[in-house]
């Protein structure tokens, strides 16, 4: 688990490369970040179908890398990713919560 906390920094680092149309979405409230380390649209949004499960195939497949260098978990990674992402989000940014319901910052 300490290892994994020392790479986590690092895929917060490589996770911006889709920063642009992932923070225009935030932005614009089409896209939020959910408890589990992946990104997902909230109430009311209009569709980002392709952004979103874009960013999260580029997700899981990172997180998989981690899980397997680490000797941990693929859920364990995102949930702990996810903490970082949401404490990173602007307020006024859509996420989701432990229970599954959406809510903003």
């Amino acid at each position: 688990m300490k290892r994994l906390l020392l790479v986590l920094p690092l895929l917060l680092i490589s996770l911006p490369a889709e920063s642009g149309p992932l923070e225009d979405a935030k932005r614009q409230g089409l896209v939020g970040e959910r408890a589990d380390g992946y990104i997902g649209a909230p109430p009311g949004a209009t569709s980002s179908g392709s952004l979103i499960e874009t960013i999260n195939a580029k997700r899981r497949q990172a997180y998989g890398e981690i899980a397997a260098r680490n000797g941990t978990s693929i859920h364990d990674v995102g949930i702990l990713t996810a903490q970082k992402l949401i404490d990173q989000s602007p307020s006024g940014s859509w996420v989701m919560d432990a229970h599954g319901v959406w809510h903003r910052k």
